[in-house]
């Protein structure tokens, strides 16, 4: 089981955040999707692996392989306003949870004896610009392996430091290359996913209905399905003041 960076294991919980149709597909189609990093916003993304190489001899050249890793973003926060804000853009996306090791599983089972050369999952470490440059010049010390070229995705510029993140990797192994810059691989998400989260600015009368279809779609239980209390107000919240404060206006 190839988990990368520091503070995560197989049982460690993590979190994605579907829009609403994309999770309905997800259990509809058995399908979990990786996307070339390219996709994402930051330009710093895969920067090590689309960049100019210099051998220690002066030869110059690129990796041929850098369009061959596709990734998935997952994140170690419970609940944060930025995440809903940012990944659920219509206000009713939804939020499922699961571990490190049951997400890697599922895609390691899908590759059978390749896993150990082509699936990795890995926390996210966040730094400044002069750090990721120096990375550049030491994460193939030991040369180019598999396992590096994963942790050369696992670095992003501290501005996105809010995402705590970890990233499902999949290194294609041949000459594949895969449809609209997307890997897709079978996976049943009633073995991988234990909770679902429903936006919490979803009102509570159309949250009903969308929580029967959730639980009748996914088999999971009652307690298994809520909705976020992140924008709920705060309930019996009281103010108490001194015995000699002021009266109430």
């Amino acid at each position: 089981m190839n988990i990368l960076g520091k503070k995560i294991g197989p049982k460690t919980r993590i979190y994605r955040i579907f829009p609403r149709n994309r999770f309905f597909e997800l259990y509809q189609e058995n399908q979990n999707a990786l996307v070339l990093p390219t996709m994402w916003d930051d330009p710093f993304e895969n920067v090590i692996l689309r960049s100019e190489v210099r051998s220690s001899n002066g030869e110059r050249g690129t990796f041929g392989f850098h369009g061959d890793v596709y990734g998935q973003c997952w994140t170690l926060e419970t609940a944060s306003d930025a995440m809903w804000q940012i990944y659920s853009r219509n206000s009713d996306a939804v939020r499922v949870r699961t571990t490190v090791g049951r997400l890697i599983e599922s895609l390691s089972a899908s590759q059978g004896d390749w896993a150990h050369v082509s699936c990795f999952i890995g926390r996210v470490e966040y730094m400044g610009e002069k750090r990721l440059w120096e990375l550049g010049s030491t994460v193939f010390k030991d040369g180019i392996t598999s396992d590096s070229v994963a942790r050369s995705l696992l670095a992003k510029r501290r501005a996105y430091k809010h995402e705590n993140e970890v990233r499902l990797i999949y290194f294609e192994r041949g000459d594949t290359k895969h449809p609209k810059g997307v890997f897709k691989y079978a996976l049943e998400p009633r073995k991988v996913i234990d909770q679902v989260i429903v936006d919490g600015r979803v009102s509570y009368d159309d949250f009903q209905p969308f929580k029967k279809e959730v639980m009748e779609l996914t088999g999971l239980s009652n307690r298994q399905v809520k909705r976020s209390l992140l924008y709920s107000p705060p309930k019996n919240f009281v103010v108490k003041l001194p015995n000699d404060g002021p009266p109430p206006i």
